[in-house]
């Protein structure tokens, strides 16, 4: 047996899919399946079972499985702290985020980060929170960032960052010059929503609710961006993270405005699988990004 049978025996039994694994390793399907035979004929125990619906880990399969994973990290560890003692840094960190901190609040900290380790290979998708959890869980990912986090029993949440949440408006809308206002303001007003389900939507209704404000909705994403471009469209006014709508407020394409009389701050937190020590790559990219959002 080889390390690329072991890696390809663990991939599939995460993703269930030998056609998924092979996408993802840059090899055909059928090369898969040689692989897997091979390992398959030197243990003498079948791993998976296949029908032309779907893939399933055979009992010897699942008796293995931790002792698989267990050489892989030992291996991948032994070739990061040879490199980390010559004063280099190197190997893989696979991170899902939310959309509105994916895509404009780690953007300055992964430049900076990449810059200082090249040698650091950074795979960022941008997921929903219930995804991120799920992800986290089957070893998919190394970490997520989501906001709200929630107590899940093997995953560990830090908390690293705030953001403050802002009502955003289009340039002509009748709000548009106030330099802050109440919440009862935007009472029965057309509204640009978070989807349903989403932690931040909830906790915008939550505290629409608890002030006795109605909003009209008329449009609803899971993708902040998608949010931005219809309040700028004049299709309603939305609340969303601050820090998510800099580059429309200095073109002039939004207008931004405090609500005053509400706390509307939104925790951002790192998510990671409990018992399950990082490798380097991931412990120092845990370290810089905490530092980083502490000197903001």
């Amino acid at each position: 047996m080889n390390l690329t049978q072991l890696r390809l025996f663990r991939d599939i039994a995460r993703e269930l899919s030998f056609v998924k694994v092979a996408q993802q390793n840059h090899i055909t399907q059928p090369a898969v399946s040689v692989h897997i035979k091979k390992l398959e004929d030197e243990l003498g125990k079948k791993l998976f079972s296949r029908t032309p619906h779907n893939t399933l880990l055979t009992t010897d399969g699942e008796i293995i499985l931790d002792d698989v994973k267990e050489i892989l990290r030992l291996c991948e560890g032994l070739k990061i702290r040879s490199s980390y003692s010559q004063g280099i840094l190197e190997g893989n960190i696979r991170i899902a985020a939310i959309h509105s901190v994916g895509m404009y609040e780690i953007g300055d900290f992964l430049s900076s980060f990449m810059k200082s380790f090249p040698k650091v290979h950074i795979h960022l998708e941008y997921r929903r929170a219930d995804e991120i959890y799920r992800l986290l869980a089957k070893e998919a990912i190394d970490i997520g960032v989501v906001a709200y986090p929630e107590k899940r029993t093997n995953i560990m949440s830090t908390l690293c960052a705030e953001d403050k949440l802002v009502l955003i408006t289009h340039p002509a809308h009748e709000l548009a010059h106030k330099k802050s206002i109440r919440l009862a303001q935007i009472d029965n007003q057309p509204f640009i929503a978070f989807e349903s389900g989403i932690p931040t939507r909830e906790a915008i209704d939550a505290v629409l609710a608890e002030n006795k404000v109605s909003v009209l909705h008329r449009m609803s994403n899971d993708n902040i961006f998608t949010l931005k471009k219809a309040v700028e469209a004049g299709i309603g006014i939305s609340i969303v993270p601050s820090n998510a709508v800099d580059e429309e407020v200095q073109k002039g394409s939004l207008v931004r405005i405090p609500i005053r009389d509400v706390n509307l701050t939104r925790p951002i937190a790192l998510l990671q699988r409990k018992k399950h020590k990082p490798n380097k790559p991931l412990e120092v990219f845990i370290h810089h990004l905490l530092d980083f959002n502490e000197q903001r």
